[in-house]
C-alpha cells in the first residue's frame, strides 16, 4: 500500500509540474502561432521571452505590484515586435534573418538595461513573494487562451487572418490590407508571449536570469510547426512538450537516476524529443502558401 500510494504521489507530482512548466510554452507557441498562421515566420519568440520575463521582474520588483510586471511585460514584447514588424513588413527583410538577429539583440540589450536599474549585467533582483503568485498565471492562462481562441476560430479578424497566410490576394480583392493583419496578428502573438515571459520570471522564478527561456521559443515553434499550424493541436503538443520538461526535472531530483546517467543527458531530454517529434511524426497539414 505504501509503495502505491508513493507511486500516486509520483505520479500526481508530474502531472502537476508539467501543468506548471508548460505554462509559458503554451502561451509561447499560442503566441506564435498567430504570426505565422498569418505568413510571417516567426523565429524571435526568444526575444520576446526575454524581454518580457526581464520587465515583468523589474517592474514587479520596482513597483512592488504583479500587475504592473505582467502588463509591463506584455507592453515591452509588443513594443519589441513593432520593430520586428517595421522591418519584415515594412522594409520587406527577411523574418527569419531578422527574428535571428532580433533574439541576439535582445540578449544584449538587456544587461545593458539591468546595468543602468539594477548595477548588475546578471539577474535582477528576487522579487517578493505575494500571496497572489499563483492567481496571475492561471487568469493569464485562461484569458490569454479563451480570447486566442475566440479571436481565431470565431471572429472576421481570424478568417482574414488565415486568408492572409494561405490565400493574401483575396483579401486584396475584398480591400483588405494583408499586411495590416499580418502586423496585428504579430503583435497580438508578441503580446501574449510577453505574458508568458512574466510567468516565466515571477511564478516559475523569483527573479530574472540570463537566457533563463532556455530555447522555449525554439520549442513552442517546433509545436506549431508539428501541429500542422493548428491553434488547439498546438495547445496540446505544448503540454506534452512540457511534460519531458517535467520529466526532465524529475529525473535529475531522483538519486537513483542521476546516479545512473549524467546530468548533461538528462538535460537533453526536452530537446531531444522536439527533435525526434519534427523528425518522425510530421503533420500531414502543410505550412500555410504565404509563409515566409
Amino acid at each position: 500500500m505504501s509503495e502505491m500510494n508513493f507511486s500516486d504521489s509520483i505520479f500526481v507530482l508530474l502531472l502537476f509540474s508539467t501543468f506548471r512548466l508548460s505554462l509559458p510554452l503554451v502561451l509561447t507557441a499560442v503566441g506564435g502561432y498567430f504570426s505565422e498562421k498569418s505568413g510571417v515566420a516567426q523565429i524571435g519568440l526568444e526575444a520576446f521571452l526575454l524581454i518580457g520575463a526581464f520587465t515583468a521582474s523589474s517592474v514587479t520588483y520596482l513597483s512592488g505590484s504583479l500587475f504592473y510586471g505582467y502588463i509591463s511585460a506584455a507592453l515591452a514584447s509588443l513594443l519589441m515586435a513593432q520593430l520586428f514588424c517595421f522591418l519584415v513588413l515594412k522594409l520587406r527583410a527577411n523574418a527569419i534573418v531578422i527574428g535571428t538577429g532580433l533574439n541576439l539583440f535582445v540578449i544584449g540589450l538587456i544587461p545593458l538595461i539591468g546595468k543602468v536599474l539594477f548595477d548588475s549585467t546578471g539577474s535582477t533582483p528576487t522579487i517578493p513573494t505575494f500571496d497572489n503568485t499563483l492567481i496571475y498565471p492561471m487568469v493569464t492562462l485562461v484569458l490569454a487562451l479563451g480570447l486566442s481562441y475566440y479571436l481565431s476560430e470565431k471572429t472576421i479578424w481570424g478568417l482574414q487572418v488565415k486568408f492572409a497566410g494561405e490565400k493574401q490576394d483575396a483579401l486584396s480583392a475584398i480591400g483588405v490590407n494583408f499586411d495590416t493583419r499580418r502586423w496585428q496578428a504579430v503583435s497580438y502573438g508578441a503580446f501574449v508571449t510577453g505574458l508568458a515571459g512574466a510567468i516565466l520570471s515571477t511564478y516559475l522564478s523569483s527573479s530574472y536570469s540570463p537566457l533563463m527561456s532556455a530555447g522555449r521559443g525554439y520549442i513552442a515553434l517546433a509545436a506549431i510547426i508539428f501541429a500542422g499550424w493548428d491553434l488547439r493541436r498546438t495547445i496540446l503538443i505544448s503540454l506534452f512538450f512540457g511534460f519531458f520538461e517535467a520529466l526532465q526535472i524529475q529525473a535529475q531530483s531522483n538519486q537513483a537516476v542521476s546516479s545512473l546517467i549524467p546530468g548533461e543527458f538528462i538535460q537533453m531530454i526536452p530537446y531531444l524529443i522536439t527533435l525526434l517529434a519534427l523528425l518522425f511524426f510530421k503533420s500531414k497539414r502543410q505550412a500555410p502558401k504565404e509563409l515566409k
